[in-house]
């Protein structure tokens, strides 16, 4: 199956891209690696240090959710798909996998990972549909840092 990444880079050289997906296998240190890359993007993006750690952990608790359940069944390792876009002053994150989707059965000490997802997004979707996999939406509304005005900077001249 083929693997690989895009990017879209924005207009301005030197700028962060505005858009990147990745289709990789759904395994752990898969998982990881992905979760470092959008930790590095979010950062040269600019997105507000508040929200740096909520973006990465509710996108990498979705991964998780695809590696642990997504191809339970199946007799091999599948794949999972990230995009992340910055648009319309949105940030947008879906992951996706064409695996089975099993309903969440919490206990105590597992299975809360899409909860703690939503809980740190504005908004969280999930779509499941039997054959075609599931897709987890994650989306985070302004989430740039407001910029920095220095006296300098403000001066009209």
């Amino acid at each position: 199956m083929p693997v690989g990444s895009s990017i879209v880079t924005a207009d301005v050289p030197g700028s962060s891209p505005l858009r990147w997906s990745h289709t990789a296998q759904a395994e752990s240190t898969v998982a990881s690696t992905i979760r470092r890359r959008l930790h590095r993007w979010v950062l040269e993006l600019g997105v507000n240090s508040a929200l740096v750690d909520d973006i990465v952990l509710g996108v990498y608790e979705a991964l998780a959710n695809v590696v642990e359940h997504a191809y339970h069944s199946a007799p091999e390792t599948g794949t999972m798909t990230i995009t992340a876009a910055y648009e319309h002053e949105t940030l947008t994150v879906t992951i996706s996998d064409t695996g089975t989707w099993r309903p969440p059965t919490p206990t105590t000490n597992r299975s809360h990972g899409l909860q703690l997802a939503a809980a740190v997004s504005d908004d969280l979707s999930v779509d499941h549909r039997p054959g075609l996999g599931t897709v987890v939406t994650a989306v985070w509304s302004k989430p740039l840092a407001a910029a920095v005005h220095t006296e300098a900077t403000d001066r009209p001249y």
